[in-house]
């Protein structure tokens, strides 16, 4: 079957060897709070350690692709967010903004991924003063969600025809 004339999907998610870490390291603290029994103060530091880590494995093995770059029914592009409550697909009307940002956080840079979507019931035109919307939904990614240079996905949002403001500094 040759699809060469549709786009190309695109995903992002967490990189799973990174996920797979944060279980076994969640499974070596929950032994260990086991074997520091005497200690009950251990016990429970470790165990609640160890649990919030298997957690986070879980989260970022189930929960794929965080975003990715679908074609919708009309044949156009449409952005795909999975999160916990499911998943969320927004035809680019429903995009306000996407942002690439890049921020000093304890002495080095971090960049985040912003998406302004609409709500269902906003209209999609905005106002004459460019201020901003109190009818959107923000969502945030860093380099963790997404497992790729933020750069590298604003590049590819860009091939597949959405509008990415670079803020980078």
């Amino acid at each position: 079957m040759d699809n060469s004339a549709h786009l190309s999907t695109n995903e992002w998610a967490t990189p799973r060897p990174a996920a797979v870490a944060l279980g076994i390291g969640g499974v070596i603290l929950l032994v260990a709070a086991v074997w520091a029994a005497g200690d009950p103060a251990g016990l429970v530091l470790m165990g609640a350690a160890g649990l919030l880590l298997l957690g986070f494995s879980g989260y970022a093995l189930l929960i794929r692709p965080r975003l990715a770059v679908i074609t919708a029914p009309d044949g156009r592009p449409a952005i795909l967010v999975r999160t916990i409550g499911g998943a969320h697909t927004y035809p680019r009307d429903r995009i306000d903004r996407i942002r690439l940002l890049d921020f000093r956080r304890i002495g080095r840079r971090t960049g985040q991924l912003e998406f302004d979507f609409l709500q269902h019931d906003a209209p999609t035109t905005a106002s004459a003063d460019d201020a901003l919307r109190d009818d959107t939904r923000l969502v945030v990614f860093s380099r963790w969600d997404l497992g790729a240079d933020l750069g590298a996905v604003a590049e590819d949002l860009r091939r597949a025809g959405f509008v990415v403001d670079d803020q980078r500094a």
